[in-house]
């Protein structure tokens, strides 16, 4: 049988490095991704007290925790917090042309519950949403194929 070969231009360390670099570069950018869009979005469907956008909002970034937390475990779930709610905080203090924002919150403008109400769900539904992800079981993030798969 042939047996596979150390890597000769660097050391093991090295190879072990590469794929936890790629899962911390793949977190903050899915974590900037999902806080950007979710951002977008939710405040979709508030005005009519059906907030679709808001639930659509908390689904993308549970399933980007959910990645962060198969890719790196709780370090990884908390690096995705914080890079998210950097971003999610930066867009909600930050204005922008004539002095408007992009999370609202409690303007005399809004008349449904959801309205008034919504820029406060994200920005502090996110978080909750991305600590839920730390005390879901540890088996529902194993990564590779199930044994069911393979007849066991």
């Amino acid at each position: 049988m042939h047996k596979p070969q150390e890597p000769r231009n660097g050391s093991a360390t090295e190879t072990r490095e590469r794929p936890w670099l790629l899962s911390v570069a793949l977190i903050a950018f899915f974590a900037t991704a999902t806080a950007l869009v979710g951002t977008a979005l939710h405040r979709s469907g508030v005005d009519a007290d059906l907030p679709w956008g808001l639930c659509l909002a908390y689904l993308l970034i549970g399933w980007s925790a959910a990645f962060a937390r198969q890719r790196l475990g709780m370090i990884g779930v908390g690096f995705h917090l914080v890079v998210s709610g950097l971003v999610i905080w930066i867009l909600a203090t930050t204005s922008g042309a004539a002095g408007s924002v992009l999370v609202p919150v409690g303007s005399t403008a809004f008349t449904t519950f959801f309205s008034l109400r919504a820029g406060y769900f994200w920005l502090f539904g996110s978080t909750i949403v991305q600590i839920l992800a730390m005390f879901l079981p540890k088996r529902w993030f194993k990564r590779g194929t199930p044994a069911a798969v393979h007849g066991e």
